[in-house]
């Protein structure tokens, strides 16, 4: 023991250099430019047609759907894009799938693009734009759907539309994959992917929604960072519900089933899912970390060997960064009596929980049920989604990387752990290459607007998402 005491000094110091010389070498790799061709892109008439869209209502909330919003949406996409039209196959797949296949001139590899047309309600009311109305002032175009996903189906339409138009054909077969239902975890988009398991049809890659491009995106960098989804977390929708006699408020009963659900709430609280790290966190770290100040890079250069500080600075961000490496939990709704002066017979809360692969649906419903330590409260799983593997890396996402640096050669592409779903979910059980990046280049607060009120987008952004489908599609 005196013998490993007389050399702990000595350990401390080979270490502390070890992180000293890692740190500088923890930094951006050079960067080539490959100019090519600048796309031909229309923006009046893709801007045009994205303001059509928007004002379909296609709302995909059970209550408030109109199919005949859904169908003449579906009316627009042939009479927007005539030439995709005449030389795809176009069928329908399900209540709301359509599924497009532009002809390639060589058998197999075949590139799918998902999007998706439903959208989330609006409050109407407090909208500064009618969301609608497809609004267009001073550069920006104001609606319901311009960020989440119209504007990325448009651009994708709008890239083959120009391509066809010019006499492009692709090498491979490309298919556009549209659902509307992806807000409702509907069926339609399940129901494609099992038409190319049916036909034996493996695609090369998959591109769905999901990463933007962002200013300052990871803490203490101020570079643009371009996110692209390499996996995605998984769901698990719990609800918690207590029993009682029930009776008048005026004579409280011990055995009141919301203090009982509260307390369980408090020792969820107090025993957040442990920090661990996934792939998907790791390679984003790996990427954006060179670009960090240097103290922040010698953290991030060691961090296998700082795990505990790593861990501690990871939660100290918040926000998407915690959410990455963890299973989270969050209480949205609560029930009980339908009077004020009633103490409910029953009373019931509902948490949505974002899982981490590692983690199942019937996993953590025993680990919370284990930490409540009170057998009188139930606990019923709503279906959800187990965490699917993430995406391999290499030639498919390279190709993606170099449209992207060719459209926004300011950004940097990375790699990273998305915390919300996806339809792309379906699609890994058949591809290795399944990504999510959304092709625009977004605020802090225009990213807040998606499923919140006054979503906008900058009609340069739909300008250059045009642009990067070309160029992507080029290469399919």
């Amino acid at each position: 023991m005196e013998h490993f005491i007389g050399i702990l000094p000595v350990l401390l110091v080979v270490a502390a250099i070890w992180m000293l010389v890692r740190a500088p070498r923890f930094r951006p790799p050079e960067r080539t430019e490959t100019p090519d061709a600048e796309p031909r892109v229309d923006r009046d008439r893709a801007v045009e047609h994205l303001r059509e869209m928007i004002r379909c209502r296609t709302i995909s909330t059970p209550e408030l759907r109109r199919e005949e919003e859904f169908e003449r949406f579906r009316n627009l996409l042939p009479e927007f894009y005539p030439t995709l039209w005449k030389i795809a196959a176009v069928e329908r797949v399900d209540t709301t799938g359509v599924l497009i296949r532009v002809p390639g001139r060589e058998p197999g590899n075949p590139a799918v693009m998902l999007s998706h047309y439903d959208v989330v309600p609006a409050q109407e009311a407090v909208w500064e734009k009618p969301p609608f109305d497809g609004v267009l002032e001073d550069g920006v175009l104001w609606g319901r759907g311009t960020l989440d996903m119209k504007n990325q189906l448009c651009a994708m339409l709008e890239a083959a539309e120009t391509l066809l138009e010019d006499g492009f054909q692709p090498k491979h077969d490309l298919y556009f994959a549209l659902s509307g239902e992806e807000e409702i975890m509907g069926p339609s988009a399940p129901a494609m992917r099992d038409l190319f398991v049916e036909r034996g049809i493996t695609p090369a890659f998959v591109l769905d929604e999901g990463g933007d491009i962002m200013d300052g995106f990871f803490p203490g960098t101020e570079v643009p960072c371009a996110m692209v989804g390499i996996g995605e977390k998984g769901v698990a929708n719990l609800y918690f519900t207590a029993r009682s006699t029930g009776g008048h408020a005026s004579v409280p009963y011990p055995n009141n089933p919301l203090p009982r659900l509260c307390r369980a709430m408090s020792r969820i609280g107090r025993h957040p899912f442990p920090m661990r790290t996934a792939p998907a966190l790791e390679a984003m770290v790996d990427t954006m970390g060179r670009y960090c100040d240097f103290r922040t890079r010698l953290l991030l250069a060691n961090r296998k060997l700082l795990r505990p500080l790593y861990f501690r600075w990871l939660r100290k961000q918040g926000g998407m960064l915690e959410a990455a490496a963890c299973t989270t939990f969050a209480l949205t709704q609560c029930s009980g009596a339908q009077a004020g002066n009633v103490i409910p017979a029953e009373a019931s809360m509902f948490a949505n929980l974002r899982l981490l692969w590692g983690d199942t649906q019937e996993s953590v419903k025993a680990r919370l049920q284990k930490r409540i330590r009170d057998p009188q409260v139930e606990l019923r799983l709503n279906p959800g989604t187990d965490p699917g593997p993430e995406s391999l890396l290499g030639p498919e996402f390279d190709r993606l990387k170099a449209a992207i640096e060719a459209t926004w050669p300011q950004a940097v592409v990375s790699p990273y752990q998305m915390v919300a779903c996806t339809d792309s979910r379906h699609w890994r059980s058949i591809c290795d290459h399944v990504y999510r990046f959304s092709g625009k280049y977004v605020t802090g607060e225009e990213k807040s607007t998606v499923h919140g009120n006054n979503e906008r987008i900058r009609t340069e952004n739909t300008e250059n998402a045009v642009k990067f489908f070309i160029r992507l599609m080029r290469e399919c």
